[in-house]
């Protein structure tokens, strides 16, 4: 609970390629499901997994707001603010590209073989 309220600025770091990992194997695995249902669900499940990347990447923003303030030595403070950097833009780097890969199922046809 205390990583939620002051942040974690390795949240980003973990949270992207976790969700781009998910949301690249659910891709191949809910293609039968998709083709045999008619029911559009790779575009809603990267949606989310995007924002579950957004949300680590808000933890590391989160962590470099309150600026490492738990960490006395002036080092520490700035790897932290270094790692929560690199969190965020990771986040959204990899919070693109789950989007960018779930938007193709805007313009291919599940069933085509």
């Amino acid at each position: 609970m205390r990583a939620l309220r002051l942040g974690t600025s390795w949240g980003g770091l973990l949270s992207g390629p976790l969700a781009w990992a998910i949301s690249t194997q659910l891709n191949y695995a809910l293609v039968h499901w998709q083709c045999n249902r008619q029911v559009q669900v790779v575009l809603p499940v990267a949606l989310l997994l995007a924002i579950f990347s957004l949300l680590g990447g808000a933890l590391s923003w989160r962590a470099k707001q309150q600026g490492g303030a738990a960490f006395k030595p002036e080092r520490t403070r700035s790897t932290e603010r270094f790692v929560a950097d690199l969190g965020m833009l990771a986040a959204l780097l990899f919070a693109l590209v789950i989007v960018m890969q779930g938007s193709a199922a805007l313009i291919l046809d599940e069933c085509l073989r």
